[in-house]
């Protein structure tokens, strides 16, 4: 037997190599190493062979193709299935969002969902609509009370998310917007990466994070408003 035989014969396949992955992930010892500043969480969205055989998973089809008046049907004769997840965790806000439905969106938040729901590796539906540029989703969830500062078990918040993706100009603008902006940019994932050194490496949108700084912040907070109804009351009035 040549060299070369030798070496294929000892050549996993990949059906094995995915069974030992499968095993180190389950494995309590070894399981830390597959999170980190990098976990990508809609890598692994739970695929299902015929998602209409029970509510549970059709629901979560219907959440994420769109299929709202199913949607509706469903949850008319079962309001609780807003609340179901896949293996993976994704429930039905997550589809909608990384497939950027926004009726979808809004009828699930009218419906209770969860808007800061997370899935096994700590994302948010907020997360899943920063991983693909999807910023009508995210100003929606955020309208929606979405928390823009909830860190995934990689430490990543979806400003890191959406910093490491090229194309991220529109979604970065609409998180820039959040008067608590700046505590976030300022924050390092597990890698030890703050949302501004991810943009660095990513794309040419680094340069936007200048927008990120508090004067800029206070000039959107309540107490710099024009609209005397919800002006920040003055320090006398608020200890009365």
């Amino acid at each position: 037997m040549s060299d070369s035989e030798d070496e294929e014969k000892h050549i996993k396949s990949f059906a094995e190599v995915h069974e030992e992955i499968e095993a180190f992930k389950k494995n309590p010892e070894t399981s830390g190493m597959f999170v980190s500043g990098w976990d990508d969480a809609d890598q692994d969205v739970d695929i299902v062979k015929n998602p209409k055989a029970n509510s549970c998973d059709h629901v979560l089809w219907a959440a994420e193709h769109g299929e709202i008046d199913v949607l509706k049907e469903l949850l008319s004769k079962q309001p609780g299935l807003v609340h179901v997840q896949d293996s993976d965790g994704y429930s039905p806000l997550h589809r909608a969002a990384y497939s950027n439905h926004i009726d979808v969106i809004s009828y699930l938040l009218s419906m209770n969902a969860n808007v800061n729901k997370k899935t096994q590796l700590g994302w948010t539906p907020l997360h899943s609509a920063c991983k693909w540029n999807n910023y009508m989703a995210a100003a929606r969830l955020l309208a929606g009370g979405a928390d823009a500062k909830i860190l995934s078990d990689g430490g990543q918040s979806p400003l890191h998310i959406t910093a490491s993706i090229s194309h991220c100009k529109a979604t970065l603008l609409i998180l820039f917007l959040k008067d608590d902006i700046v505590e976030v940019a300022s924050k390092e994932n597990s890698s030890g990466e703050t949302p501004e050194k991810l943009a660095l490496g990513h794309g040419i949108y680094a340069p936007l994070f200048e927008m990120v700084c508090p004067e800029v912040s206070y000039i959107r907070s309540l107490a710099f408003t024009t609209n005397p109804y919800v002006r920040q009351k003055p320090a006398s009035l608020e200890s009365k």
